[in-house]
């Protein structure tokens, strides 16, 4: 019994390395496909699509179905967050490396404020795609909602943040992972533990809409029993 538990532990185990492959291959396909620079949006958003649907325990769906279709119906919206975000950071890379003041005061003050800022680019960034994939909203509300929860939910931001900090550290100690599921790896956790805040959040919201209810509904009965 126990052999066969083994057995079966790492039958889900080599299925789960040969899932990440395949969507990191996918990934890569479909990103080389756009020419990089329009291929990196709808591909990332498809590989997250893949994820978020795993994470919810849909495991039997066609994934290169999945990931094509998606690829193809959020070309043109995926490339314009894509974009915007390249666009921000490249800007916010450019001051780090180039902006300085004569005054050295002035100069470190802007440096920190500007290192500040590229973290809360960063972890809004963590959130910025789970967030596209898992909420249909305009690109204002899905940049706003990231930045938001980013900062509103500090220990789940922390732990999207180690986790992310020893996916880089396997990395950069062996360099040969990057290629076979830097990216789906990445996305996967990612995903796993961005799903798990949204569902605690809609859990409080659903609660507070309740007591909202009750409140308005003990508000009425009183306003009914006065007259």
């Amino acid at each position: 019994m126990n052999s066969d538990s083994l057995i079966g532990k790492f039958y889900q185990f080599g299925e789960a390395v040969l899932f990440l492959l395949y969507v990191n291959f996918l990934w890569v396909l479909f990103t080389l496909i756009g020419l990089i620079i329009f291929g990196l949006g709808p591909s990332t958003v498809a590989m997250f699509t893949v994820f978020r649907k795993w994470v919810m325990g849909e495991h039997g769906l066609n994934t290169t179905n999945l990931f094509w279709q998606t690829y193809k119906k959020e070309f043109i919206r995926s490339n314009g967050i894509t974009w915007i975000v390249g666009i921000i950071g490249l800007m916010l890379l450019t001051n780090l490396q180039y902006f300085s003041l004569e005054n050295p005061t002035f100069n470190m003050l802007f440096k920190a404020l500007f290192i500040f800022i590229t973290f809360l680019y960063f972890i809004m960034l963590i959130y910025l795609y789970p967030l596209y994939v898992h909420y249909q909203n305009t690109f204002k509300m899905y940049f706003k909602n990231a930045l938001l929860i980013a900062v509103y939910q500090p220990l789940r931001t922390l732990y999207v943040l180690a986790a992310c900090f020893t996916l880089y550290y396997l990395w950069v100690t062996f360099p040969i992972f990057i290629f076979l599921f830097g990216g789906s790896l990445t996305s996967m956790v990612v995903m796993y533990i961005t799903y798990i805040t949204f569902a605690k959040i809609e859990y409080k919201q659903s609660l507070l809409e309740v007591k909202q209810e009750k409140e308005a509904q003990q508000v009425n009965g009183k306003e009914w029993s006065y007259e």
